[in-house]
Parts: structure tokens; sequence; C-alpha cells
């Protein structure tokens, strides 16, 4: 099965089923069997019901990544999953962020046992697979059943399967017990979760019956921590209905409806020539023993090390780690590594350079703090969205950024603001950051007046690179936003009454600085530290405490770091030092520090003391086509960071509402954070360049949003909502993870090979 959600859509080249791909189309280059023709791609509707039934989604996705199909009649295996790329409901909620979203979608895996048997050609396939789920404060198992006796087809869209599964810990009941059946008649869908502290459990029910492979009805129901919510939905040919008994909704089911909207969350990127995928060596398996004797499985690359949780507070650099190199139809080779961490980690960035002409209508988001002049009503000491208006020749601000502990949102001002550049031009200009513009951002703005030519003014923007620890400067300075060792628990302490967790005359400083304000850092290049004047690490990693204040909840990065006190001398004055001539340095760092993988460095060294590096994401450019549905973007120059087969950020985003589809502030209730458009699958709208070198984009996961019609329009086509359909039942949950069911799956078998999958990739 492969992940999809269970609302059907109509449209040419899309399949209704479980198992939905669009065939590749049939272009003279490249060759019919490489890898940009043949590679799948797979299509979901996204739609209010959608997230009642997001766990059915994500289940089936992770059993997809399994592949128990290809290995069926094997001896039990282990297979790593990555839960980041199964879970919509994180990817889009985590999408809408001020911070660097890059190094937070390096992998999360989940470790699994899986068997796949079939007795003979005539009989099911069952599946049986005992999935970790580890966190910081829990760890559980999913014992999973799965008994599939037919296909997908034309006839029967779902095929004929039953899908049973139970999360629990080491003791007690299932915290968490489903089942998802299908059959020639419909879907059928039952989860029932216990409530928080022990409350009314939560539970989710789903019948949809089909009547045709075009047409068919159904009902959802949830109750999620107290919260009713039921739906019923009908479909036919050409018009999907959903009512919630208060509002009732009418959307089209044709994928060519100019209003229909599509996001694409997963790219690759191929040869132009030859369409061969474009590879980075972003990282390798490894294994860790552990301390309590068990081995666990993890990842080691770009962005450090990944392990299971449990594992991850054990390791110490220092440690020894198996790498895991795997050789076609033979048996993975391992060679032990040592490992290298630190508690932060410093990040290189080179110059490059667009005007401001050319970056006409491309948002940033920039932190103001003295408003006076900015506009009229605005906050001081806050996150502004804003682009440069190249016709109007001034700054637009279009919202703010809003920070809470679950995360920092957009939100829409009630219209867009005006400023002109002159604002910026005693601060030495604008600086901020956009993926869309490469990252970290600075607009030169010294001197200027109230009209600029903006072909003039340069743009600068970075190429990122993680420094290792032999590259690392023996001495660096910093004028903005400087912390140290002694300023760091200070703010985050309860009660603290300071503004930053930065040397005060440092917090947001645009100003002249004498040589005495200037702050200066030492390096320990053998345990990969940044250190302070008193030789103290600079770093901090209370999760806790970072999650207290909502704005460093994804840790605490410096201002720029420059290795030169000369080069930051201020164009009117020598003897002070200005952070405004810092941003135009070719290169200059930033150390960042925090709880999280992405924070902290983390590296392997051979047994010759050689440490293996891996290759950064790879910077591409992108012209977006003009035509009308690229919106403010159409006609424009982009910056993308390739992460590797799938991972393409930068694309700029917008919020819909998860309700009605239509585009809505991102701090309203039940908005989705979502890409404003779609790179299409084409070898002249889809090409993206790498330097000088064209490459191929070509979508792999793509939402479709339906378009909303006036209720009428459904009436008209004949489509009522159902009636008298009854729901699955608690009475019909069985437990994979009990010995007294006919479905018990055994004990959670011990493997001691290393992974024959990741993510979907059968290794041998």
């Amino acid at each position: 099965m492969n992940y999809t959600t269970i609302t059907p859509i109509r449209a040419s080249k899309l399949a209704l089923a479980i198992a939905a791909a669009l065939p590749a189309l049939a272009l003279a280059t490249p060759g019919a069997g490489s890898p940009y023709r043949t590679d799948l791609q797979s299509s979901h509707v996204e739609d209010a019901t959608s997230r009642g039934i997001s766990q059915v989604n994500m289940i089936t996705c992770i059993m997809t990544a399994m592949r128990p199909d290809a290995l069926v009649n094997q001896p039990d295996y282990v297979a790593l999953v990555d839960q980041k790329k199964c879970d919509t409901n994180g990817r889009s909620d985590s999408g809408n962020s001020s911070a660097d979203s890059a190094g937070s979608s390096a992998a999360s895996y989940m470790t699994a046992r899986v068997n796949a048997s079939r007795l003979s050609n005539s009989d099911p396939m069952r599946v049986k697979a005992w999935i970790d789920e580890v966190e910081k404060d829990f760890s559980a198992t999913i014992f999973v059943n799965i008994s599939a006796s037919a296909a997908p087809s034309t006839a029967n869209p779902y095929g004929i399967f039953r899908f049973d599964y139970c999360g629990k810990g080491d003791v007690g009941p299932c915290t968490m017990n489903g089942f998802l059946e299908g059959s020639a008649t419909g879907i059928d869908y039952l989860e029932r979760e216990s409530g928080d502290g022990g409350g009314t459990p939560n539970v989710k029910a789903l019948r949809l019956t089909t009547s045709g492979t075009d047409s068919g009805a159904g009902m959802l129901q949830t109750n999620d921590n107290g919260q009713p919510l039921a739906y019923t939905f009908a479909y036919n040919a050409s018009y999907f209905r959903r009512s919630d008994g208060t509002s009732d909704d009418c959307f089209s089911r044709l994928a060519d409806d100019p209003e229909t909207a599509m996001s694409v969350w997963r790219y690759g990127l191929y040869n132009a020539d030859s369409g061969a995928r474009v590879t980075l060596n972003s990282g390798f398996p490894i294994e860790y023993l552990a301390s309590d004797g068990k081995t666990y499985n993890g990842q080691m690359g770009y962005y450090g090390l990944w392990l299971p949780a449990d594992a991850s507070s054990q390791i110490t650099s220092g440690a020894t780690v198996q790498r895991v190199e795997y050789v076609a139809n033979q048996p993975p080779t391992k060679t032990p590594y040592t490992l290298v961490k630190a508690d932060g980690r410093l990040m290189k960035y080179t110059k490059r350079t667009r005007t401001l002409e050319s970056a006409d209508k491309l948002k940033f988001q920039a932190f103001i703090g003295d408003v006076s002049g900015f506009f009229a009503g605005a906050l001081p000491y806050r996150q502004y969205e804003m682009y440069w208006d190249n016709s109007a020749g001034v700054f637009k601000v279009s919202g703010s950024v809003e920070c809470s502990q679950s995360g920092c949102q957009n939100k829409d001002l009630d219209s867009e603001k005006s400023v002109p550049a002159s604002f910026f031009s005693p601060q030495g200009g604008v600086h901020g950051f956009s993926q869309t513009l490469g990252g970290e951002v600075f607009i030169p703005l010294a001197g200027v007046g109230s009209v600029v030519d903006s072909a003039a003014i340069d743009v600068i923007y970075r190429v990122q690179d993680l420094v290792y620890p032999a590259q690392m400067p023996t001495a660096l300075f910093c004028l903005r936003d400087c912390p140290t060792a002694a300023t760091l628990p200070s703010y985050f302490a309860p009660g603290s009454t300071a503004l930053s967790p930065f040397v005060a005359s440092t917090y947001n400083n645009g100003a002249e600085t004498a040589a005495s304000g200037v702050v200066s850092y030492g390096t320990d290049p053998a345990l990969a530290l940044l250190k302070d004047a008193g030789g103290t690490t600079v770093a901090f990693t209370d999760r806790e405490a970072l999650q207290a204040r909502p704005q460093y909840q994804n840790g605490i990065r410096t201002g720029r770091l420059f290795t030169t006190l000369a080069e930051a001398q201020c164009v009117n004055n020598a003897s002070k030092y200005c952070d405004s001539q810092v941003e135009q340095l070719e290169t200059y760092y930033q150390w960042e520090t925090g709880p999280n993988q992405w924070n902290q460095f983390a590296a392997v060294k051979d047994g010759a003391g050689t440490i293996a590096t891996f290759d950064p994401p790879l910077q591409v450019g992108y012209d977006v086509p003009n035509e009308q549905q690229y919106g403010q973007y159409r006609g424009k120059s982009i910056v993308l960071q390739y992460g590797g087969f799938g991972e393409l950020w930068g694309i700029p985003g917008t919020c819909v509402s998860s309700v009605t589809n239509e585009h809505v502030s991102c701090d309203t209730e039940r908005a989705r954070y979502v890409p404003s458009f779609v790179i299409p699958f084409d070898e002249v709208l889809g090409r993206v360049t790498s330097g000088a070198t064209p490459l191929l984009s070509k979508w792999l996961d793509r939402e479709i949003r339906f378009a909303r019609k006036d209720v009428a329009v459904c009436t008209a086509s004949g489509l009522t909502l159902p009636t008298g359909l009854s729901l699955p039942v608690v009475g019909g949950l069985r437990d994979p993870s009990d010995p007294t069911s006919e479905i018990y799956i055994g004990t959670k078998p011990v493997v001691t090979a290393a992974p024959r999958v990741i993510h979907g990739d059968v290794k041998f």
C-alpha cells in the first residue's frame, strides 16, 4: 500500500487507489528507463477530513517504507523508517517558521522488525511488524498485523486487506489500538487512544462506501480530548460534498479546475541529459552498541548524528560506532569509527549577490527593534515579514512573526504597510532571513534616500557550510547578538528579567561599537567548541528552559562572527566597528547551540584520525515561469537548497484553511502552511541550475486541495449526503500483541543483522 489519503479525487493521470501514482510522460530525453522517467510520483488529497484519519496515512506510509512486499518469506529483518517523511501534519505545521528549517528536516528514524510471509500464491500475504517508537519521555512498541488478499483494481480501488495495530509500553494494555479494513464495498477504520491523564479515550471512526469507481459516500466521527467532530460526505465523478452538521461545503474534484490547488512536499533532482538522480554524500548508516547491551541503528551525516532517544542520551564523544556499508547482493560490511561530539556547531557563510531589482516581491523576515518611522502601529522588537516592491520603490511589510510554545507563525497585517528604503539607512541596511533568497540576507542601504536605484543595490545572500574542527579559526569577534557562558544560563533562569541571552550591549546592536564593546571568542578544535574570553564553552542545551522562551526553542544562534577586527571598521570612523561592514564580508561565521541534533556538531573519525566529511545541501537556482498561477513569484529567480533525493527547500509558502482550502493568515485556527506553487514535471519549466549545470526536477509527493464551489453546484449534480451509515465500533478491535488473539504476532524478534531497508530502499 502506498501512502495516500482516503478522500477520492477525479483527474486524468490519477489512480483512485491507496497505491496512487502518476505514470511518467513520454518525452524524448532523458531515456525512458532513466530514474527521471521511472521514479514514482504519489498524490493524495488534503481535506478537513484528512486530519481525522492522519494516523491511517502515517501508518500506511510507514508500512510502505518497510517494503514487506519485497522481502516475502525472507528471515526477520530490520527496517529504518523516517517518520518525518510520513507525518503530513508535522511538515505543514513546522514549515511556517522564521528559523532555517533545512536542518530540522534531517532524518528521524523509527526502527522496525518485520516479517512478511505467504504460504502459497492462493493464500493471503501476512505481515508482522514491531515498530519502536522512542521519544524523550517515553518508549513504546507498535504491534502490527496485516493480512492482504487482493491488490487494488479498477473494480475494487482499495483491494482486500485487514490492518490491525496496537501501541503500548513494556507493560499494560494498548494505549493506541486500531484497524483499517478494505473490501469491495469500501473502507472501515477505527482507532481508540487513551486520553490525556487517563480521561475519556479519543476515538476516530470512518466508514467509506463505494458505489462505483467514481462515486461513493461516507461518515467520519472523532473525539479528540473531548472535542467531538463529525462529517458526512459524498462524491461523484465531478464533485465532493462535505458537512459537519453546520457547514455544508461543495468542492470540485477536477484536477484541471483552475481553482484546484496543489502543493509538493518532496522533489528529486536529475541530470538533464541522462536522467540519473543527483546524489550527495550526505551521510551513512551506523550501529552503536550502548552500555545497556542493546545495539541501536542510526545515521551520521551533514546535520550530525541521529540515534533513537534512549541511545542518544547515553552516547558521548569518544564512543565507538560502526559504519555500515552495503554491497549489492552481499551482507553489509562494518568499520569502527570514533565519535566526535559537541554541544554546538560553527557554520561558515560565503557571499553571493544579486540586485535588489531582481529580488522584487521575494519575501524575507527581518527583526526590527526601534520602530520609530517604520509604520504607524508597528510594535518594537519583532520579526516582520516584508519584501521589496520594485514598481512602488518601497519595502512592503505584509506580516509579523508571533511565537508561542507551539512554534512561530506568520500573522498577516490588516493591510500591507509601505516603508521607504531610507528607514534602514542609519543601520547600514536591512538584514534578515529568506529561504527563497538563499538563507541569510543583507541589503546594504547606508546613505540612501527615499528614492533608490534598485538595479545598483546588491542583495547579499550566502552559501552555508559546516565548519569541521581542523577548519575552526583560532579567534573570532562579535558585535551583535553575542552570548557568553554566563549570559546564556542567566537569561533562561526562572524569573530572569534579562532581555536576551546575549551580552546586553550587543543585543540587536546596529550602532557603531567601540573596541571595548567587541566580544572576543577562542576555539577548541580538539573538542569542536567555541570558548568565550574566559575560556568557558559557549553552549546551552536545556530543552525545557529553551521551550519556556518560544523564540529560542529551536536553539540559539550568534550574530555574525569574523576573524579580523580591521574588516569591521566603520566606513566613516575607523576607531569603531560596524556590524553592517561584517555583513558585506566575503566570509563570516555563526555559532549555534541547542538541544537538537542540528544545533550540535557530530562527526566520526576513522582509525587514522581522519574525520569523515559530508556534502552540504546543493544550492540551485530556479526561474519561476512567468504564468498567472505563480502569483507574485511569476517570472522571478529564486534560490533553493537540495539536501538529497526528496529534500528540496526554499519554495516560498503561504497558509490555507484546512476547512475551506482558501488563503488565510497563518495564525488562524486550523491554518496549514503549504508551498505557494509547484515546480512542474517538465523538461523546460522544471529545469533548475547548479552554477552553469542544468538539472531537471521532478515532484515525488503531491497533495491536492479541492476547489471550493457553491453547495448548489453539488446539489444540481445530484450529490446528496448519506444517512443511516453504520460506523465501525470498538468491539471490532483486535490486539496483535495479545497471546490469546487469533492475530497474535509473537514477541519482538532479536535481529542482529544491519537494516535491510532504509525508508523504502532495499539494501540487500
